[in-house]
């Protein structure tokens, strides 16, 4: 089953010809048997936020779209953007950026659907390479909210987002503003 959508129709070759190659890569990836002695890889994601690059696993998202639209909704947690709908579910999308302290993404290009028991997906506005990382490749960085490794590979560092404390993090918004309403 291919876990990755194809683009709209107002998506460009160019994205076209990204989420192809992303998708046989996530494809080829399930495909491929570790030789003997080789070590585990993971399958990573690097995306830029206002230009730093940052890294989610693979195996954390169910999906990744380009150009999706998005239904504004208002809401008292500002990092909410709005709702979309995947494989026939209605999902509420955050915005990333907002989450990792930048501020707000004008027009996020990109949606990482999660892996996660509700619905929730994350925009963002660019995505830039697919990696294949080995456990030597990951460090530990000094305790940060939603980040605690980076990838280190030809001389870059990708600090690994990590999508269960981004996820508890909105749970605690959500929360708070459920509380605050009720009063």
């Amino acid at each position: 089953m291919n876990n990755f959508a194809a683009p709209t129709d107002n998506a460009s070759s160019a994205n076209r010809q990204i989420l192809n190659e992303l998708r046989d890569e996530f494809d080829l990836s399930f495909s491929q048997q570790a030789g003997a002695g080789s070590e585990q890889a993971e399958n990573f994601l690097v995306l830029k936020i206002a230009g730093d690059p940052y890294a989610l696993r693979v195996s954390e998202i169910s999906g990744l779209y380009a150009d999706r639209a998005i239904t504004a909704l208002p809401s008292p947690v500002p990092e909410l953007i709005g709702l979309s709908g995947f494989r026939g579910q209605v999902t509420p999308v955050y915005d990333l950026a907002s989450l990792l302290g930048y501020p707000r993404a004008a027009k996020p290009k990109w949606i990482a659907a999660l892996r996660h028991a509700a619905p929730v997906a994350l925009a963002f506005e660019e995505f830039h390479i697919h990696l294949s990382i080995t456990a030597q490749q990951i460090t530990g960085l000094e305790k940060d909210s939603h980040l605690h490794d980076a990838i280190q590979t030809e001389g870059a560092v990708f600090p690994i987002i990590e999508l269960h404390s981004v996820l508890k993090e909105i749970q605690q918004r959500a929360d708070t503003a459920r509380t605050i309403k009720e009063r």
